[in-house]
């Protein structure tokens, strides 16, 4: 059992129309790239030409596969150079998604998009705020299969074990899952979670935010053996009422329901089921905007714990509110699963890993809310995640917490805890942190969890373009790697591919003088 532990602020700051192409304009690093014979990536080396040993890819290289030190003189197929102190981030192709440009003047946030390697890393399956899935080349962007779905938002992508199946959620009247043919993108099958969440009409044009009213799917896993797991959820407004309706629903590789939780849907929110496939568990995030009493038996504000072969509840924990800064708790997407085992990162800046028999075994306050210049400020906890015997932590930008005074106002200083990695044992001690002049947006371990990728997103008070992109640290060494750099900011969600490939999705900025640049694109870098 390991003993609960606060961190102290103070301490943490003292360790301190669709088209392809090769490389996407506003890159710095385009002429770069093109002057150089040899591009050092991580674990491999870019050459020029497509004729030789390697994997050919766009802009008439090949990548070889090939770990390098800094300052090493490198000799490979009949070329030389000297290998740098860090490795490059080349950006292998991107692909145009539409235009978002009208959303993001009416001040519309990050184009809601889908990204998922298929199992053997040749394809990258892509779904869009605009309703859009794609099939691409992962490794040239050659566009293999594209499908247009009407007055939708794909939300989730996911592939069949086998690759043969390319499986897509939206969020709209119907809350449709397709299962599609990964060549052709023609239906195999639907299944409409309106039927058990409610419908709710879809918003007019001016309404930017009403489409997250409508019924949607959060989460879309395909286990092992083909099964799908997929959390129906629905927040809408009927009549001048708050309403919600929820379910968690395992899908067979056919469409078939196979098990749901709760038996009938209730009046709360499921958001981002965690899935735990060895050790028979799924945790999901229970929140609630619905006017009046909520439903008895179920932790609104915390985490149910389930059995995933059947979706049978084992265990739950909920966390009272921070007074006098909240009045309700929210999880989010920060939740990870391992066993028996949750970690849990709050809105409000807490974080707890909490064990099924022994409670609450480490309490961590990287982000809760203190007092500067009269005006309480915080720091809400990003992501969360277990690896071995350690705490990864990322947080995101100050705020005043809602429910305190004027919380309208811009903080009057950045809190110390904000936009900041922690990394800590299970005793809750503090082995590396790590922040920069960015708002991060995202976290994502790589398949090997040796590597770790962040997002940047867009900052209110810094308009600088150069701090866009995607932050690459190696865990091993404890520090930044490499950073990808990209025109505009990044949606939150990312997808890393075994070998080092890294799909990320870029969205148009705000300029001071609200001017948008940019473009909703795909990027992929290795």
């Amino acid at each position: 059992m390991h003993r609960p532990a606060s961190l102290s602020i103070v301490s943490a700051l003292l360790l301190s129309c669709s088209e392809v192409s090769t490389i996407p304009e506003g890159f710095e690093n385009e002429a770069v790239f093109a002057e150089q014979p040899m591009v050092f990536v991580r674990d491999g080396i870019l050459l020029e030409g497509h004729s030789g040993d390697g994997q050919p890819v766009a802009g008439h290289r090949r990548l070889v596969a090939r770990t390098w030190k800094p300052g090493e003189t490198v000799q490979l197929q009949g070329q030389e150079a000297i290998a740098p102190h860090r490795p490059e981030c080349f950006p292998l192709f991107h692909l145009e998604l539409g235009d978002v440009s009208s959303h993001i003047s009416m001040g519309g946030d990050a184009p809601t998009t889908g990204l998922a390697w298929s199992p053997n890393g040749e394809k990258i399956a892509v779904g869009t705020y605009l309703g859009e899935v794609w099939i691409l080349d992962g490794w040239s962007g050659e566009i293999l299969a594209q499908q247009q779905f009407a007055e939708t938002m794909i939300k989730q992508v996911a592939w069949s074990p086998n690759g043969q199946t390319v499986y897509a959620a939206e969020q709209s009247p119907d809350a449709m899952v397709y299962a599609l043919n990964a060549d052709t993108l023609a239906t195999q099958w639907t299944l409409r979670l309106a039927d058990r969440v409610d419908t709710s009409p879809a918003p007019d044009g001016e309404d930017i935010y009403g489409v997250y009213q409508l019924p949607a799917a959060y989460g879309l896993t395909v286990l092992e053996g083909g099964d799908l797991v997929v959390a129906a959820s629905h927040s809408w407004r009927e009549q001048g009422a708050s309403l919600n309706q929820s379910q968690l629903l395992r899908i067979s590789p056919s469409g078939q329901v196979q098990s749901v939780w709760p038996e009938a849907p209730i009046s709360a929110t499921f958001m981002h089921p965690k899935i735990d496939e060895a050790n028979d568990r799924i945790s999901i995030n229970i929140n609630r905007s619905a006017d009046g009493p909520p439903p008895d038996g179920y932790p609104i504000g915390g985490i149910q714990v389930l059995r995933l072969s059947d979706l049978t509840p084992i265990w739950n924990h909920t966390v009272d509110p921070l007074a006098p800064y909240f009045s309700y708790s929210f999880i989010w997407n920060a939740v990870d699963i391992q066993g028996d085992q949750l970690l849990i990162g709050l809105g409000d800046g807490r974080v707890r890993l909490v064990d099924a028999m022994d409670g609450i075994q480490l309490e961590l306050d990287p982000g809760v809310p203190l007092v500067t210049a009269e005006v309480p400020i915080a720091a809400s906890i990003d992501g969360v995640l277990l690896r071995d015997n350690e705490v990864l932590i990322s947080t995101i930008g100050t705020m005043i917490p809602y429910g305190s005074a004027a919380p309208e106002l811009r903080p009057p200083t950045t809190h110390p805890g904000a936009n900041r990695i922690f990394l800590h044992d299970l005793d809750g001690n503090l082995l590396w942190t790590w922040t920069g002049p960015y708002q991060l947006s995202g976290m994502t371990l790589s398949p090997d969890t040796n590597s770790l990728v962040l997002g940047t997103g867009a900052r209110t008070t810094d308009r600088r373009k150069d701090l866009f992109g995607a932050l690459v640290f190696d865990l091993e060494q404890q520090e930044l790697e490499t950073f990808c750099h990209t025109e505009g900011p990044l949606f939150f969600q990312h997808a890393l591919s075994a070998d080092g490939r890294i799909a990320v999705t870029e969205f148009p900025g705000r300029d001071d003088d609200e001017s948008i640049y940019g473009a909703y694109r795909l990027v992929v870098f290795r």
